[in-house]
């Protein structure tokens, strides 16, 4: 399933960053996860390979993105759930990503 494959792909991103996540924080990154799965089985991209490896290259990038955040604000490496949401509204669209809904 390739919700679990993003999900385990996630997990290891922030094990091997030396990233701490609350689970609020985990628990809006796998909201963004599967809303962006439906994303892309809505629009057939989940049939093709190479859209699933920039989905997985985009998820490795926002979770960057969140420690990039979390080293400006002196937190690193943990974010606050406040500055979680702060960089989430700022984030950059990683496609099939988007914070938007």
């Amino acid at each position: 399933m390739l919700t679990s494959r993003l999900l385990v792909i996630l997990q290891r991103e922030l094990d091997s960053q030396g990233f701490q996540l609350s689970p609020y924080c985990i628990q809006q990154i796998e909201q963004l996860v599967t809303r962006g799965v439906e994303r892309m089985r809505n629009n057939k991209a989940a049939d093709h390979p190479g859209h699933i490896l920039n989905a997985e290259r985009n998820l490795k990038a926002l979770i960057k993105y969140f420690r990039g955040y979390a080293e400006e604000a002196g937190t690193f490496p943990r974010l606050a759930n406040s500055d979680f949401d702060s960089a989430l509204r700022t984030s950059p669209t990683y496609w099939p990503y988007s914070t938007s809904g």
